[in-house]
């Protein structure tokens, strides 16, 4: 749990401008890690790790240990990749060497690097051209593919247009699929291992180079509804603070110890909370209500999530200075809303810190309504029993 705690933090700390300067580059280096999002996003500092960028310029601009996550309108790595290479862009430049294998998707992709590739490549777009030799295989889709360099494992292609460069040599087997037959050069590979598989439908193929230019225009509306969604959980918990000042240090105290116990408590009321749906849907009079069961549901969880959110951070914030007013409050709020959003992005583990973070609320907010609610029944049970009646 420390670690999800200090992850929290440390991803936040550079994320709040992100929100509110749209032109700027936040930025965040972090376990090794290093993290980019903006208009133009750049990695300008060497990264012992992983690189992350996102933005509608992005530029590796400095060289990476591990793996590159890039995406972006325009996406150019400039500087080495130790690890593996993930591209997707309306355009992909890549003129460093990649020491793993790459994976890019875009209109146009140019693999220009002169020091070849160790792994695999895997391209997809409109036009591809690859003047960078591959140790591995390549497998491509593309309306137009040019390839200049040699392979020393297989080559797939599924398109409509191939040609190949001085330079083109394949040491494997060539798969080609597209509407027309393609001579394939003697230099290039031996006719005993090409094969030719003729496509039914040629405008399947050229859906490839139109992946990206779909991927980018539903990218900065989804980007922009999560802004608006997290600045409307920052009012609501700014309200909370404000009007509700002995909750909100309930829920810190609640916080403070046994965040086990308290995740434990939350699966049970999270449990609870999404029960009421089919619950109240199995009655006659429940079915009218249950679009209003919903509304509690999603509030409920809502509610929890950013809840969750709040503590964890603030919990990590109150290891290295005091939060003692609203304003610090406010300000470790806005941190935790759009850590935890950036965090939810993380590949295979954002969905399990965002359960986390909501059981992790739920369970706060659990034990502050039980402690009220056992203060209120304790009274009663401790007034003397009532006289029997009848002697009984």
């Amino acid at each position: 749990m420390k670690r999800i705690f200090s992850i929290v933090l440390a991803a936040a700390l550079a994320a709040v401008p992100a929100v509110t300067l749209a032109d700027e580059q936040t930025s965040l280096i972090f376990g090794g890690d290093s993290y980019a999002a903006g208009q133009n996003a750049a990695i300008s500092l060497p990264v012992s790790r992983d690189a992350f960028a996102a933005g509608y310029n992005v530029t590796l601009a400095a060289p990476v240990t591990g793996n590159a996550h890039l995406a972006g309108y325009s996406v150019s790595v400039g500087a080495d990749v130790g690890g593996d290479l993930y591209a997707a862009g309306f355009s992909v430049n890549v003129t460093s060497s990649v020491q793993g294998s790459v994976t890019a998707m875009g209109n146009n992709v140019n693999l220009t690097a002169t020091a070849p590739i160790p792994g695999n490549a895997r391209l997809a777009g409109q036009s591809i051209v690859v003047n960078s030799a591959v140790d591995g295989s390549i497998l491509a889709a593309a309306s137009t593919m040019t390839l200049n360099a040699p392979i020393k494992g297989d080559f797939n292609f599924y398109g409509e247009t191939l040609s190949f460069g001085p330079n083109a040599k394949v040491d494997g087997r060539v798969l080609i699929q597209a509407p027309k037959e393609i001579a394939v050069p003697a230099s290039v590979a031996s006719a005993d291992r090409v094969t030719f598989q003729q496509l039914i439908n040629p405008d399947y193929m050229g859906e490839a180079g139109k992946t990206a230019g779909t991927f980018m225009s539903g990218f900065w509306p989804l980007l922009w509804a999560t802004v608006l969604w997290w600045l409307l959980l920052f009012v609501v918990g700014a309200i909370g603070i404000a009007l509700l000042p002995k909750v909100v240090a309930g829920l810190e105290t609640a916080a403070a110890s046994h965040p086990f116990r308290r995740i434990g408590l939350g699966l049970l009321s999270f449990a609870s909370v999404l029960g009421l749906v089919p619950v109240v849907a199995m009655t006659v009079v429940g079915i009218v209500l249950l679009p209003f069961v919903a509304i509690f549901v999603v509030m409920a969880c809502s509610v929890a999530y950013l809840t969750g959110a709040y503590l964890v951070t603030n919990r990590i914030a109150g290891a290295f200075l005091k939060v003692d007013s609203n304003a610090k409050r406010l300000g470790v709020l806005a941190v935790a809303l759009v850590a935890a959003g950036l965090l939810t992005m993380v590949p295979f583990l954002g969905w399990l810190i965002t359960l986390l973070l909501l059981t992790f609320g739920f369970g706060a907010m659990a034990v502050i309504t039980m402690a009220r609610w056992s203060a209120g029944d304790r009274a009663p049970l401790r007034a003397p029993p009532a006289a029997a009646v009848g002697g009984v």
